[in-house]
Parts: structure tokens; C-alpha cells; sequence
């Protein structure tokens, strides 16, 4: 883990990438590539209903309300994202490793070997970080839920267009970055909120498109944060690509590349990193080869 948030941080000062990509091979018997568009659960969606939890994450919370992992939310192991992640959206074993990893940290009892998707809601800690596309700031209260004003701002920047692209994608990262600067007087932004924010904003490019373009249709996005549903029903497929570490990481490079703001913002986590380093990656990295039973290890994490 700390090997990738040096690398990520390194690429994110550098030129624009691009990413050649290998055939898929099989890892430790897991899969490598999304399940048939024939699957029922590609078409089957639930809401979550008494009982079930969910996360912070849109993508995570559509796999559930659509079965690719354990609809109530609740005991996700490794081996169980793995496989969901993969059917569902073709996310390489290595990221799912991961974010599941990160997940067995936030669990009460890590050593169970599983931890309920509500558990990501710890501010700060895993996952969660102020500046979302999608949810307010925990400093304002309810961090986990949609949040329709806070989207109103996402959608004003690519008003006009009916597709994505990376120009777009960070300007958009910009102006809530400096909404939430603005508003929070408890405004947290390190290394560990950049490589987050980034990344969120490269997953739902690459997985709604592809991982190289990111040029994805602007109604699939809608339908993935605005109602937690792959959709599939607009005509979306999975990609043929596996997401992996590599691309998102190359396309976090990009996105910051083209970010107006990148220079105050290089202020910003170069200000903050220390702390979060500290609290959030450094004593989580030396346990999650021990919690992921050596998987991490295997894919060079």
C-alpha cells in the first residue's frame, strides 16, 4: 500500500500517460474479466431494505442493490469482492484487494476476515474524505448519504455535454474542492484524501467507459450516483479492460494534469500529508498482509 501512494503521488506531477494494456491472466484461481451481460443480476436491482447497510461509495452500494456482492452489505470477505467486483465491473484483483483490505481495517474485529459496507463510514478513515462528488462534508452531518445539492455541482460543470472527458472530470474536482475549502472550516485534504478523490473520479470514468478514454456517457453516471444502479437498462456494458491500479493510477496523472487548480491544491496535500499518512496508511499497511492472507503480497501490493 505505501508503495502505491508513493507512486501515485509521484505520477501526479508528471506529464500526461497513456497505458498499454496486457491480456488479462488468472491470479491465484480469481477472476479476470466481468460476468455475461446475460447474468440476472446485471438486471435485477433491489433497493436495501431493513436490516441492509451501505457505504459512502455509489459503486459499492449499486454491486449489493444489484447482488454482485451480499445484498444486506453485511460479511464482505476478500474472495467475496474479488469475485463481485469482477462480475459486476471488471475491477482487477489487485485494486479489490485493496479496498477490501482498507475494509478489514475499519472492521471491530479485523481478524474475523469480513466487515459490513456501513463500517466505511468512519471519517477521514477508510474510504470516506471531505470535497465528495456526491455527499456533504461529515462536518455538516450526514457523510454517507446521496446528496442532491451537492450533485447540483457536478452536474453544473458538464452542463452542455452529454459525455464525459478528463478536462471536465477535473474541473469538477476543483470546484468542490474549493466549495468544500470555502465552507468547512474543518476541511481535511492530504495525500490520503488526493489519491481517494482522484481515484473515485478515475473508477467511475473507466467504468462506465473504458479504461483509456474516459469518455463515458453522461446519463450512465447520472444512473450509477443519482439511483446506485448499473445501467444497464441505458445500454451500458461493463469493460472489456480490467480496471487495475495501473490505469486508474494513470488516469489519476491526467486528471491532475489537467486541473486548473492542481498547483494550490499540490500546496494543499504537501501541507496536510504528514498526519494522514501517519493516522490513516503507514500502521494500516503493516497488518493488511496479515488480514488479506497473503493475497496483497501476490499482487505485489
Amino acid at each position: 500500500m505505501v508503495a502505491l501512494i508513493a507512486t501515485t503521488a509521484l505520477a501526479a506531477f508528471s506529464l500526461p500517460l497513456t497505458l498499454a494494456y496486457p491480456s488479462p491472466q488468472p491470479l491465484l484461481g480469481l477472476p479476470t474479466g466481468p460476468a455475461p451481460i446475460t447474468d440476472p443480476r446485471f438486471t435485477t436491482w433491489n433497493a436495501p431494505g431493513s436490516g441492509d447497510v451501505r457505504s459512502p461509495c455509489p459503486g459499492l452500494n449499486a454491486l449489493a442493490n444489484h447482488g454482485f456482492i451480499h445484498h444486506n452489505g453485511k460479511n464482505l470477505t476478500i474472495p467475496h469482492l474479488v469475485d463481485g467486483l469482477a462480475a459486476g465491473l471488471n475491477m482487477g484483483v489487485d485494486f479489490t484487494v485493496l479496498i477490501g483490505g482498507a475494509g478489514l481495517l475499519a472492521s471491530p474485529n479485523p481478524l474475523g476476515g469480513s466487515f459490513d459496507l456501513n463500517q466505511l463510514d468512519q471519517h477521514n478513515f477508510p474510504i470516506e474524505h471531505d470535497a465528495s462528488l456526491s455527499r456533504q462534508d461529515a462536518y455538516f452531518g450526514n457523510d454517507y448519504s446521496f446528496n442532491q445539492k451537492i450533485w447540483n455541482m457536478f452536474l453544473a460543470v458538464y452542463k452542455g455535454k452529454t459525455t464525459t472527458d478528463i478536462p471536465t472530470a477535473a474541473k469538477v474536482l476543483s470546484a468542490r474542492t474549493q466549495d468544500s475549502q470555502a465552507r468547512n472550516p474543518q476541511f481535511t485534504y492530504g495525500l490520503r484524501e488526493f489519491i481517494f478523490r482522484y481515484g473515485e473520479t478515475a473508477i467511475y470514468l473507466q467504468t462506465m467507459s473504458d479504461p483509456v478514454s474516459g469518455v463515458a456517457r453522461l446519463d450512465f453516471i447520472r444512473e450509477l450516483f443519482e439511483k446506485e444502479r448499473l445501467p444497464v437498462d441505458l445500454g451500458w456494458r461493463p469493460s472489456t479492460l480490467p480496471i487495475t491500479l495501473a490505469s486508474l493510477g494513470v488516469m489519476v496523472n491526467n486528471l491532475f494534469a489537467a486541473n486548473p487548480q492542481n498547483v494550490p491544491e499540490g500546496a494543499t496535500i504537501l501541507k496536510d500529508s504528514y498526519k494522514n499518512l501517519i493516522e490513516g496508511f503507514i500502521g494500516g499497511s503493516e497488518v493488511l498482509g496479515n488480514l488479506t492472507g497473503g493475497i496483497s503480497k501476490q499482487v505485489g501490493l
